[in-house]
């Protein structure tokens, strides 16, 4: 009975063995069998939509050549059928690429390509290093994501249209173009505001150049956009004194809201009652609303979903929206700052709600 016993355990085990075996052998064909991630091209934070896909011939990266012409600019393209030759004219060299060469000819200068140009599906493939040094670019490969990357740092750099030895850039960026942290740069001399984050590949902080204190001298005022989504639009604002590179504080929104405003939304069963009063000053309003749950509902108006600052007639301004939900908006609280020279700050000179049109 014994030895039936272990027999019996042992076919079982081996039957076991067998199919682990089995699973991890089906488990490698998978994995080999997976298609692999199609490789993807970042240029200056733009995700670059291609019709014809990067490849890598002898570890290196091929690309479509026409991409820089739509990309990093200024570029020209012309194609010489008769030669299967491009010339590729950029803001500082005219160079010629024969179809097959590893070499490109330049104004006085050559270029080396580790792989040849060719022709793939009617378009010119080339190695993306030849592309960055066309345009003193940078070169990145993530290989987790499968991502090339070009940048060129330049793009990141911002000017004041008042003085264009004003500047602002970041410590770094992300992939996607977001700061983290900025330097303003004032005719040379620079300064280095390491907890502003911001900004991404399509919304690029601005920097002006304006007198915001009324004593005849500009200071350095930034704008970006920290955050965005559904029914979100979080902007900043600094200012910075153009002599001592220091930042002059802004009443904040959440300082502004508690020190001038309070507010309520009552609820009825076919309407709610948004009430705001602004320094003792009541503007109530009805929002029609019929539906049983109002749950949804904030008790209060909530500001900082929704917030753009600007400059009207040379004051600070901060428009932040009211909300009555996490997508619902009612008006618009408008905040005009003056600059309080005791203090060294922007304060509060003045608020106003502009509500929305009531809906019927």
């Amino acid at each position: 009975m014994t030895t039936r016993k272990w027999a019996k355990m042992a076919v079982i085990g081996a039957m076991a063995s067998t199919m682990l075996m089995s699973t991890m052998v089906q488990a490698q064909v998978q994995a080999k069998a997976a298609p692999q991630k199609e490789m993807e091209l970042n240029i200056n934070h733009w995700m670059v939509t291609l019709d014809v896909n990067p490849v890598i011939v002898n570890q290196t990266a091929l690309v479509p050549l026409r991409v820089i012409k739509e990309y990093l600019k200024p570029t020209q393209l012309q194609w010489n059928n008769k030669t299967k030759t491009v010339t590729v004219s950029t803001s500082t060299d005219q160079v010629t690429l024969k179809m097959g060469s590893r070499e490109a000819k330049g104004q006085g200068k050559a270029y080396s390509l580790s792989v040849p140009a060719y022709l793939k599906d009617g378009r010119i493939m080339v190695p993306v290093r030849f592309i960055a040094e066309l345009h003193n670019a940078e070169v990145g490969w993530d290989s987790k994501e499968r991502m090339i990357y070009v940048y060129t740092p330049e793009v990141d750099v911002s000017t004041a249209e008042e003085n264009p030895d004003v500047k602002l850039y970041p410590v770094s960026a992300t992939k996607y173009g977001r700061y983290e942290g900025m330097v303003v740069e004032v005719e040379g001399r620079r300064q280095v505001f390491a907890d502003w984050y911001g900004g991404d590949g399509t919304r690029k902080p601005i920097i002006q150049y304006r007198d915001m204190t009324g004593d005849g001298k500009p200071e350095v005022v930034v704008f970006y956009v920290d955050g965005t989504g559904t029914g979100i639009y979080i902007g900043k604002t600094h200012v910075v004194d153009a002599e001592t590179l220091k930042e002059i504080p802004i009443e904040s929104l959440d300082q502004a809201v508690a020190g001038h405003v309070e507010s309520s939304i009552e609820k009825f069963a076919d309407y709610i009652a948004v009430k705001i009063v602004i320094d003792g000053k009541e503007t109530v309003q009805r929002i029609e609303d019929d539906s049983e749950d109002k749950s949804y509902l904030n008790d209060k108006l909530g500001f900082g979903a929704v917030v753009r600052h600007s400059i009207e007639e040379g004051r600070l301004v901060t428009l932040a929206a009211g909300s009555i939900s996490p997508a619902g908006f009612a008006g618009d609280l408008q905040i005009t700052y003056r600059y309080d020279e005791e203090s060294n700050r922007f304060v509060v000179d003045r608020m106003e709600y502009d509500r929305l049109e009531e809906q019927r």
